[in-house]
């Protein structure tokens, strides 16, 4: 019986799965772990069953595309992530307008992603300097790096991808 593995990213050599109805199943990803160790082209598997997920590596010149190779384990079927709630999906489209609206009147030199993650950065410096290190210093850091995963980059732009699209 297959279970169902959400894709929540695919690099070059690297993806991640998350198997919600597998979480605190440890012997289910030990087994999981050994079987996609041992395929041809697959470097490491590592699972964590506290948050059911698992990352697996891969040499991508021999194996351009892992998945169907992960799904003839017969453990999983890769399946694309669920669909983003109605208020996150419209926050995503006001951050689009917004950001366009910026590239326009900038003449392309400004985006949302680049001024939220520089003006987090700028407020992370500010409470450093005050001696604020640890809580607010460090929360404001760790948001200006989660915007950039939050707020793709355009796929179409050179030396960028979407890294979040499911194949």
């Amino acid at each position: 019986m297959t279970t169902a593995a959400h894709l929540v990213h695919h690099t070059r050599g690297r993806l991640r799965l998350r198997i919600p109805g597998r979480r605190h199943d440890a012997s289910w990803l030990a087994d999981l772990e050994n079987r996609l160790r041992d395929l041809p082209g697959i470097t490491e598997a590592s699972a964590n069953p506290s948050t059911a997920g698992v990352l697996i590596l891969f040499d991508p010149s021999a194996v351009p595309d892992p998945i169907p190779r992960i799904e003839a384990t017969g453990l999983v079927q890769v399946i694309a992530p669920p669909p983003l709630s109605p208020t996150l999906a419209e926050l995503r489209r006001v951050a689009a307008r917004l950001d366009d609206s910026l590239g326009e009147r900038s003449g392309g030199l400004v985006d949302l992603r680049t001024l939220s993650v520089i003006s987090l950065l700028v407020l992370a410096l500010y409470q450093a300097m005050r001696g604020q290190l640890l809580a607010p210093a460090v929360s404001l850091l760790w948001h200006a790096f989660e915007l950039l995963r939050f707020i793709p980059p355009d796929a179409d732009a050179p030396g960028t991808s979407d890294t979040t699209r499911p194949r």
